[in-house]
C-alpha cells in the first residue's frame, strides 16, 4: 500500500482485501503471520456484513410497509 498516493492509502485501508494481500505478502516473503492484518480484515468484513444486513432490513421493512412486495406469503 505504500506505493499508493496518500489519499488512496486511506481508501485501501478501508478494504479488507488490502489487509489480506498485505498479510499474504508477509507470509510469502517474511515467513510470518501478521495477526493485525488478519484481525483488521476480519473486523472490516464483519462491519460491512452488519451494515449490509442493516440496510437490507431497513429496505425490506419499508417495502413491506408501503406494500411494494408482491405475494410474500402472508
Amino acid at each position: 500500500m505504500t506505493v499508493l498516493p496518500s489519499a488512496l492509502q486511506y481508501v485501501a485501508l478501508a478494504l479488507p482485501s488490502a489487509h489480506v494481500f498485505e498479510g499474504m505478502r508477509a507470509v510469502m516473503f517474511e515467513h510470518v503471520f501478521r495477526w493485525g492484518d488478519f484481525l483488521a480484515a476480519l473486523g472490516l468484513d464483519l462491519l460491512y456484513l452488519g451494515l449490509g444486513a442493516a440496510a437490507f432490513l431497513y429496505a425490506f421493512h419499508n417495502a413491506r410497509r408501503r406494500g411494494a412486495l408482491l405475494q410474500v406469503g402472508e
